[in-house]
């Protein structure tokens, strides 16, 4: 049996940059979670290798429940919630990540959420404001049709044409080939 003749030195604690990061983030991630009623399921203050820095994530689980405290902590991040469908090799839809990105007092923030089809667009539908009414119905206001048939050749307008073919005639499941 071979025995290691070196004593082993316990590995220096990180300190500088690194620490100081580190402390950024994990406090940031403290306030942030204080301020939410719907606790995230975990919290991670991460290192980021591509950026050599420390970064807050915070995870809301699956469900109705997970995508409010998501947009909870959406809102005390002060940032738009995107939604990321995701499917599978049929091309069925499969669940909805609901995702919250930004940087606050230089510390990258992620949370995010997943949720059925249903869940996310209940939970990202937007009540129309009365200004959004407005517009909306000045847009659909009926307009005269722009004519495409002249008797001068020249004056002949005729609309741009452009082939389209679904995705689903183009990609065939792996299964099929």
């Amino acid at each position: 049996m071979n025995q290691a003749t070196q004593p082993t030195a316990p590995a220096a604690h990180e300190t500088g940059a690194s620490r100081a990061s580190y402390e950024r983030a994990r406090v940031l991630a403290d306030r942030l979670v204080a301020q939410l009623t719907t606790l995230p399921t975990a919290v991670e203050v991460h290192r980021s290798f591509a950026l050599d820095s420390f970064e807050v994530r915070l995870h809301f689980g699956a469900g109705m429940t997970a995508g409010r405290g998501l947009l909870e902590a959406a809102a005390a991040i002060d940032t738009e919630v995107t939604r990321e469908d995701k499917y599978d090799q049929r091309s069925r839809l499969v669940g909805c990540w609901l995702l919250a990105r930004t940087v606050m007092d230089g510390v990258p923030v992620s949370a995010w959420a997943l949720a059925s089809e249903d869940d996310a667009d209940q939970l990202l539908q937007a009540t129309p404001t009365d200004e959004d009414t407005a517009t909306s119905e000045a847009d659909t206001a009926a307009t005269q049709p722009i004519p495409t048939v002249g008797t001068d050749p020249a004056a002949i307008v005729a609309p741009a044409m452009t082939a389209v073919r679904t995705l689903a005639s183009v990609v065939r499941p792996v299964g099929d080939r």
